[in-house]
Parts: structure tokens; sequence; C-alpha cells
């Protein structure tokens, strides 16, 4: 394998996917809402109309930080909106917090549902590993994202598999009897744009894309793996639609019905990965915005131990908040701030975004 194959395709595709995918989406909640309440075809067009919009929002958003080299956040947004990159930050700092916090309790609940270890021992083990992440930088971050993204596409591959042979009968009689419901197009979009608000804070994936084609192919990789675990995710509900809608964790109970417990303890260790590459992965943006401001300010960086404590006192204020409530006040509101990313990014990315990389291609 090719270290430019690695670097374009790999390494960006993995930073979005275990990104996005620590959390709601991992359970299965977030499919089961958005797409597979759509029905078995509506649901198959929602993900198709998510896949398309991640790919091109990341393609957008990757060559215009290229021609910019703006590569942070905050440089990036003052690039396409100008003194509007302020009302980004604070709709993405509620959101980190919210996201930081949901997900430390979600790895405290996995460890002690499925292995009996305390929660405490959970979260002492989440900020154990985000800490050691953010202090080791980018590069270890993003070969650790690329290893758990090819572990969890093996896992879900296997989930499916097992699933198409035990119940295919149920899946093709799923999709020949159950009508579509709902506008699968603003479902898909809807997903989309909850998910790729995240992308302004993972353009430090995009560092070692040198042209055009390369940025075009890492959006692709991305919306692809973006959208993978979606797919599995629909096709195994239909198994046992629309009950398996019905469950609060879909995804677990799909595993559960299957009988193997290996395959519950495999998923389960994926998950719990992947929740650590999600807070470590959305830190390093934090880090990144900060390394930007300080190198625009005194000339330098910030120490790798500036990073770890960074990341591990936005983590331990996540669940301080999360323990007096704060977090799922805030989360009531989290729907409504989807649409302030797609005031503040989606459409302008979507129209000043076009016409500066449309303007500097022109001047090359």
């Amino acid at each position: 394998m090719s270290s430019r194959f690695v670097r374009v395709v790999l390494l960006p595709a993995g930073v979005f996917q275990s990104v996005i995918f620590g959390g709601a989406y991992g359970t299965g909640r977030e499919i089961a809402q958005f797409i597979s309440s759509r029905g078995p075809v509506g649901g198959l067009l929602a993900v198709a109309v998510a896949a398309l919009g991640f790919a091109v929002v990341m393609a957008l958003s990757f060559e215009l930080a290229r021609l910019t080299r703006n590569y942070d956040y905050r440089g990036f947004l003052k690039t396409l909106v100008g003194p509007g990159w302020i009302a980004f930050e604070i709709l993405f700092l509620l959101s980190l917090l919210i996201v930081l916090a949901v997900n430390g309790s979600a790895a405290a609940s996995v460890l002690n549902d499925q292995f009996g270890i305390p929660s405490l021992v959970g979260v002492g083990l989440l900020f154990a590993a985000v800490v050691a992440l953010n202090y080791f930088g980018r590069t270890l971050l993003q070969e650790s994202m690329s290893i758990c993204m090819i572990a969890l596409t093996i896992v879900l591959t296997i989930f499916c598999a097992m699933t198409f042979i035990d119940d295919h009968e149920s899946i093709r009689r799923a999709f020949r009897d159950a009508p579509t419901t709902g506008n699968w197009f603003a479902s898909g979009g809807q997903w989309m744009l909850y998910s790729a608000a995240v992308i302004p804070v993972l353009l430090y994936s995009a560092r070692d894309l040198r042209t055009r084609g390369e940025c075009f192919a890492s959006a692709f990789a991305s919306g692809i793996a973006g959208a993978f675990p979606a797919l599995v995710f629909h096709l195994t509900f239909m198994a046992a639609y629309p009950e398996s809608l019905q469950q609060t964790l879909p995804t677990y109970w799909m595993i559960g019905e299957l009988q193997h417990p290996w395959l519950m303890v495999l998923y389960i260790i994926v998950l719990f990965a992947m929740i650590i590459q999600t807070c470590a992965g959305l830190l390093q943006g934090v880090n990144e915005r900060l390394d930007a401001w300080l190198l625009e300010r005194r000339g330098r960086k910030c120490d790798p131990r500036t990073h770890a404590i960074v990341g591990g006192a936005t983590l331990a204020i996540s669940m301080i908040l999360a323990s007096f409530g704060i977090a799922a006040l805030v989360a009531k509101g989290y729907g409504n701030m989807a649409w302030g990313y797609l005031v503040i990014y989606m459409i302008p990315l979507l129209t000043i975004g076009v016409f500066k990389i449309w303007r500097k291609t022109g001047q090359a």
C-alpha cells in the first residue's frame, strides 16, 4: 500500500468516520431515526443522499483549505464568512461539550453493561487514552483512526454477512412488502447536515493533499466511509423491521438476536475505541486552532504537554457538566444547532466557497 494512498484516502476517511461514529451513530439510534424510519428502499436512498452530501461538502472544504492553506477551523471560517467565524466557534464549543459528555457517558455504560467494569474506571480509561492521543499529536491520532476504520469495517462486514445468512428471507420480505414512508431526501439530508458540521474541525486531515484531484478523491472515500456503517445498520435492521427501530439501542439488540456473544464483544471493543477517537479527533481540532492562533500571535505552536492538558481539561469539564445535567439541557437544542451550521457553514461553502475556489483557480 503506497504512502500517498494512505495519506490521500485512508487517513482523511479514517478521521471522518472515527469522529462521527461514536455515540448515537454507533448504537444505531441515529440510523433508526433518520434512515431506516423511511422504509427499506427509502432508507437506502437516504443513505445515498447522505454519502453524496458528505463527499460534496468535504470536496469543497478540502479544496478551499488547500488553496488558502487554512487547515484550522478558525482560519478556514475567517476565509469563508469573515467575522461570522465567531458564531461557528460558539456553536462548535457548545456542541463539543455535549458530544464529549455523551460519549464519555456512553463509554462508561458500554464497559459496565458488557464487562462489569465500574463506570469510573471506564471514564478513566477514556480520559487516559484521549489525553495520550492528544499529547502524541496528529500523526499518531490519524494512524490510529485509520486502524480503527479498518477494524470497524471488518466487524460490520461480519455482522452484515451473518445477518444475511440467518435472516435473508426476512430482509427480502421487508424490501418487497414494506412501503417508503416520509421524505427520504430530507431525512438523509438532515442526518448529513447534522454529521458534516464537524468537517471544518477535521481539516487537519487534509494537510497532505496536494492537488484538486487528491482533494476530490479523498472526499469521495470519506463520504463512503462515513455512510458505510449506516448502510450496514439499515440493511441488518430490515431483518426485524419494524421492531428493530423501536429498540433504544438497535445495533446492540440486533447483534444480541444473532446469539453470538463473541461478535458482541468484538463490536463493543471497536465501539469503545471509536468513542475514544471521536473525543480525541474533535479535541485535536481545538488544538489545531490554538496552534494557528499562537503561531500568528507569538510565532510558535503549543507543545505536546499543552495539547494534552487542553484535551484533558475540556473532557473533564464536559463530564462535570453532564453530571449536573447542563449538557442534557443544552442537548435539547442540539437539533437547532444543526440549522445554525447550515447558515454559518454549509450555505456559505456552497456559494462563497465555490466562488473563491473558482476565482483562485482562474488566478492560477
